[in-house]
């Protein structure tokens, strides 16, 4: 395909060709049933109804069952409902007192939230001091940038939907993003209880006709409120008034496929060109936000306190490394061993939390060493114990557990790591009373799997939710008391300058899950690192003492918010020849800069070197001045270039260096 391009755009060049580019109509197309309608008057209906009684009672029968069911009904529908055969409609239909209507249906993606009617609640003081300056702005059509920093369990979500309610009385419309797909379920139920056919949802698990309709409902101004993840910032409204991103330090916000870009920043040029108020929410804000509402370019406000003057859970952090040295070999220290016992005799609910779905993260002789890897990509396979299958969480490659070593021919092959389905199985063998419910990737694969299994852990008494990231913010379960972190370790040492950032973000985000009702909530936060400063932070959900030491690391060693770092990524099918064309590019861009205005790191080999059979090399650029960069890298690539054999991306503040 790249060749073809290349080809068709020398042809064009020459003015050998005419290139035509046009959009492709939608795949989705409105859909259509045809109901059965009356087709007389009324006066002649009753004197037709009162004839047909002796000559055909049951066609009489289905006019008066007309008359009385206002509904819309299709054919089969109209006999099932009346009792009345196929074919006496079918002899209404030929004597032209009924005819079929083609009438459109929406795919509702929101059948089963029917909860219309929530009041606004009373705002706390901070709560209300917020709500009067996002309100004033919405009132001026003045664009501002809002943080709500407000700790798990503040009441962030009401500040948003009274904002939101401040911008339909204006006859403008609002944007709410969350981060995850899980968290739309019980955020649709909260947003349709306030606002009932008002939203509109947007996001991949529709159905492509789902999708479709929706979009339409929004830009026909039958919805006023688009939720969903990054892509519903694309909503069609013509007069936004409101956007809102709620835990807006997530990475799922930033699109890495091409074209890379930030639905925080996209939101922050949208809402300019509207007029509109932007609200970023979290109780973990990014770093870089953060240190813009310190220099008071955004305006900050606070939640210090959880609504109902509830108490944030205790912390108890166990280090593994004691574990080990008293005999403990299980992945449950005996403190959280201890927690879940008492929490399953109370019947209260528990979450444990470890990002790592699957069973093992590598399989390994024992005798040469050897780890199974991808032989796509440059990556172990994690061990699936459900489908007895090592995968590659990258390519989705598959192959079957070997009873072998493939490289000494060894029987004594083990498990290492830990996934969700081990923590599972473990759960069920210690546990045998609990009910479980795994919530990750694996589990969540079919259309409505995260309401389903939601509302399971809702109902289900002595019930533990083990999963991933998804269970780790949003949600709201008053009766959760216990959280348990089986492993806070595992993004800590990751080559990535970010690694601290995320490892307090996902500790805090999670530990919120717990205490948010009548009992006070408590978490075991497993790590073999307890005295790491993201751990410590974590412990006392203190987020203003991680960032003041955060942001001294990250200005000594020239990170964002200080300078602009760029990633430009090379990727092909021939390692040489993607080595070759990122040296030719760093080396031209090294030749250009200076000491004081930028520099190249690399290149080198990306830390997942290859994906999808596909070499990974890299280079950074670092610089205050992104303008400065940008020039350089154009002018750089206008001087050599690319082989056509090798893809090149080009990342601005990029979340991940993998």
């Amino acid at each position: 395909m790249e060749k073809l391009k290349e080809n068709l755009k020398s042809l064009k060049d020459m003015g050998l060709v005419k290139v035509d580019e046009d959009f492709l109509p939608p795949r989705a197309r409105p859909k259509v049933i045809q109901v059965v309608n009356l087709n007389i008057e009324r006066e002649e209906l009753f004197r037709t109804i009162e004839k047909l009684e002796k000559s055909a009672p049951k066609q009489s029968c289905l006019l008066k069952f007309l008359i009385d069911h206002n509904s819309k009904f299709t054919m089969t529908e109209l006999s099932k409902k009346s009792d009345i055969s196929l074919s006496t409609i079918r002899s209404l239909r030929e004597k032209g007192y009924i005819i079929l209507k083609d009438v459109e249906i929406r795919r509702n993606p929101l059948t089963g939230n029917r909860n219309f009617g929530e009041h606004n609640f009373t705002l706390t003081q901070e709560q209300q001091k917020a709500f009067n300056s996002i309100s004033q702005a919405i009132n001026l059509r003045k664009h501002e940038v809002f943080l709500l920093h407000g700790i798990t369990g503040s009441g962030k979500t009401e500040v948003y939907l009274q904002s939101i309610s401040r911008a339909l009385e204006l006859e403008r419309q609002a944007i709410m993003l969350v981060p995850e797909i899980s968290l739309t379920p019980q955020t649709i139920e909260r947003f349709y209880s306030r606002f009932g056919d008002k939203i509109a949802l947007l996001h991949s698990k529709l159905s492509e006709g789902e999708r479709y309709d929706e979009w339409r409902r929004l830009r026909d101004g039958k919805a006023s409120i688009a939720i969903g993840t990054r892509s519903a910032l694309f909503a069609p409204l013509p007069s936004v008034g409101l956007i809102v991103i709620d835990e807006e330090h997530e990475t799922s916000y930033k699109q890495e496929s091409m074209p890379p870009y930030h639905a925080r920043e996209v939101s922050i040029k949208r809402a300019e060109l509207n007029n509109a108020v932007l609200i970023l929410g979290s109780a973990t804000p990014s770093v870089e936000i953060f240190y813009r509402a310190r220099q008071n370019k955004i305006s900050l406000f606070s939640l210090p306190f959880r609504v109902e003057k509830r108490n944030l859970p205790s912390v108890e952090v166990v280090n593994m490394s004691e574990e080990l040295k008293e005999g403990n070999k299980t992945i449950f220290s005996y403190s959280l061993q201890r927690s879940l016992w008492e929490c399953l005799e109370k019947n209260e609910k528990i979450l444990l939390f470890l990002n790592r779905r699957g069973h093992s993260s590598f399989v390994l002789c024992r005798d040469c060493g050897f780890v199974v890897k991808c032989q796509f990509c440059a990556v172990s396979l994690n061990y699936h114990s459900d489908r007895g299958t090592l995968s590659c969480h990258y390519c989705n490659n598959q192959i079957k557990l070997p009873s072998f070593c493939p490289n000494c021919k060894s029987r004594r092959i083990k498990y290492f790591g830990v996934g969700t389905q081990k923590v599972e199985m473990e759960v069920n063998k210690f546990f045998p009373q609990a009910r479980t419910i795994r919530m990750d990737s694996d589990t969540t694969v079919k259309k409505g799997s995260h309401r389903a299994l939601l509302d399971r852990f809702l109902k289900e008494d002595k019930t533990i939710l083990i999963g991933t990231q998804m269970i780790a913010k949003g949600l709201d379960f008053p009766e959760v008391t216990l959280v348990g972190i089986i492993t806070a370790d595992t993004a800590i040492n990751l080559p990535d300058f970010r690694a601290g950032e995320r490892t307090f973000q996902i500790l805090t985000q999670v530990s919120g899950r717990a205490g948010r009702g009548d009992v006070p909530g408590r978490v075991i936060l497993q790590t073999y690192a307890p005295e790491h400063p993201s751990i410590l932070a974590a412990r006392n959900h203190d987020y203003k003492s991680f960032y003041e030491k955060e942001i001294i690391e990250r200005k000594e060693l020239s990170y964002p918010p200080f300078e602009t770092i760029i990633r430009v990524l090379f990727t092909g099918k021939d390692e040489r020849t993607v080595r070759m064309t990122g040296e030719e590019l760093a080396g031209s861009l090294k030749d250009m800069f200076t000491s004081a205005r930028g520099m190249v790191l690399g290149p080198c080999e990306a830390p997942i070197g290859k994906i999808r059979e596909n070499y990974r090399w890299h280079f950074i650029l670092k610089g205050e001045d992104i303008s400065y960069l940008r020039n350089s890298l154009r002018d750089a690539l206008n001087k050599i270039s690319i082989n056509s054999a090798v893809r090149m991306s080009i990342d601005v503040d990029p979340l991940g260096m993998m």
